[in-house]
C-alpha cells in the first residue's frame, strides 16, 4: 500500500509537469548526478533526474525535478549496524533559479525524498550554484540534505542537457516519425532492494504509431545481475541487520508491452507490463513506468523503474540508452 501511494505521487507529478509543459513555454532537461556523501556511513552517490523549467523573466526561473539517487555504502555499514539497507531514494523537488548574469545562477530546491526499505520518506532541501549555457548544457554543484537521517547528505555535480519547449495541445509530430520502428537499447541500473547489485540489460523493441502523439510497443531482452540470487530476506543477527540469500541466479528474460505518450517531438512518458522469465524457471509479473527523450537523430534516452511482483527478483532503477531504426 505504501509503495502504491508513492508511485501515485510520482505519476501525478509527472503528469502535472506534462500539463504545465503543454500550456506554457517550459524546458525539459535530463541530468546525471555523481557525488560524494558527507557522512562516514556512505562513500559515493550517483543519481539521474528529469527537470521541467519555466522562465518567468530574464532573471528568475522555476523548476520541478524528479529522479533517483543511490548512496554507495562503506563495507556494508562498518561500525554503523543501525542502518540495515543501502539508501536508495526518489527525490521530488520544486525550486527557483536566480540568474546573476546571462549564464551564472544560484538555485534552491525543497521537497520530499521517497526512500526504500526502513528509510521512509524525508524532507529534502538543496542549494546549488551553476552555469546554464546557450547550447542547452547546464552544469551545477549542489548540496542535498535528506533531513530524516544524519547520514543521508551529499555534495554532487549535476551534468544536464535541456531541450526547448513544445506544446502538446497544438503539436503534431513530424511525418518522418510515423509508422513502424525497431529499437535496440542498453539498460544499466541498480537494484533498489536490500541486496545491493549492479544490473546490465539489453533489449529489442518494435514500435508502432497509433496517433501523432501515441505509440504502442512490444519489447524483449535479457537482464543480468552481477551478484545474482533467487531470493532474500532481511534478518537481525547478533544485533546487526543482514541479508539472508536463498539461492543463486544471474539473470532473466523480460517480455513486455506498453504505450508511450509524447509531449512534443521528443519528450515522452510511458508505461509497460509483462512477464520476466528467470533462469531457474521462476516467472514474475513486471510493470515499469518510464520517461525520456526520443531524439530526431534516432537516439532514445530515458530512466525506468522496473517493479516485480515477488521478492525473488529485485526491483531496478535503470538508465535507458537506445537507438531507433525506421522500418
Amino acid at each position: 500500500m505504501k509503495f502504491k501511494s508513492q508511485l501515485l505521487i510520482i505519476t501525478s507529478l509527472l503528469f502535472f509537469s506534462v500539463a504545465c509543459f503543454a500550456q506554457s513555454s517550459w524546458r525539459v532537461g535530463l541530468g546525471l548526478n555523481p557525488g560524494v556523501a558527507t557522512s562516514k556511513a556512505f562513500r559515493y552517490t550517483l543519481g539521474a533526474d528529469i527537470r521541467v523549467q519555466k522562465n518567468f523573466n530574464d532573471r528568475i526561473a522555476g523548476t520541478l525535478t524528479a529522479g533517483f539517487t543511490h548512496f554507495f555504502e562503506k563495507d556494508h555499514f562498518a561500525n554503523y549496524s543501525q542502518y540495515g539497507s543501502p539508501y536508495n531514494v526518489i527525490p521530488v523537488k520544486a525550486g527557483i533559479k536566480y540568474f546573476v548574469g546571462n549564464q551564472l545562477y544560484l538555485g534552491g530546491e525543497a521537497g520530499a525524498g521517497i526512500a526504500f526499505e526502513q528509510w521512509g520518506t524525508s524532507f529534502l532541501w538543496s542549494p546549488s550554484v551553476g552555469m546554464a549555457f546557450r547550447n542547452g548544457w547546464d552544469v551545477s554543484l549542489k548540496y542535498e540534505d535528506y533531513t530524516k537521517s544524519p547520514v543521508t547528505k551529499d555534495v554532487a555535480l549535476r551534468l544536464a542537457y535541456g531541450f526547448g519547449p513544445r506544446k502538446l495541445a497544438t503539436h503534431k509530430r513530424n511525418s518522418t516519425n510515423s509508422g513502424w520502428h525497431l529499437g535496440v537499447a542498453l539498460t544499466p541500473g541498480l537494484t533498489t532492494t536490500a541486496f545491493e547489485d549492479f544490473v546490465l540489460g539489453g533489449e529489442v523493441s518494435v514500435n508502432k504509431n497509433l496517433t501523432s502523439n501515441l505509440e504502442a510497443f512490444v519489447s524483449g531482452g535479457y537482464t543480468h545481475y552481477f551478484k545474482g540470487y533467487t531470493g532474500y530476506r532481511v534478518i537481525q543477527s547478533s544485533g546487526e541487520w543482514v541479508v539472508d540469500i536463498t539461492g543463486e541466479r544471474k539473470g532473466f528474460i523480460p517480455v513486455k508491452t506498453g504505450l508511450r505518450l509524447y509531449a512534443g517531438n521528443q519528450f515522452y512518458v510511458s508505461g509497460e507490463a509483462g512477464a520476466a522469465f528467470a533462469m531457474n524457471g521462476r516467472i514474475n509479473f513486471v510493470y515499469a513506468p518510464s520517461a525520456g527523450l526520443a531524439l530526431n537523430n534516432g537516439l532514445d534516452v530515458g530512466i525506468r523503474y522496473d517493479r516485480y511482483s515477488e521478492g525473488n527478483m529485485p526491483n531496478v532503477m535503470s538508465l535507458k540508452l537506445g537507438y531507433r531504426f525506421k522500418l
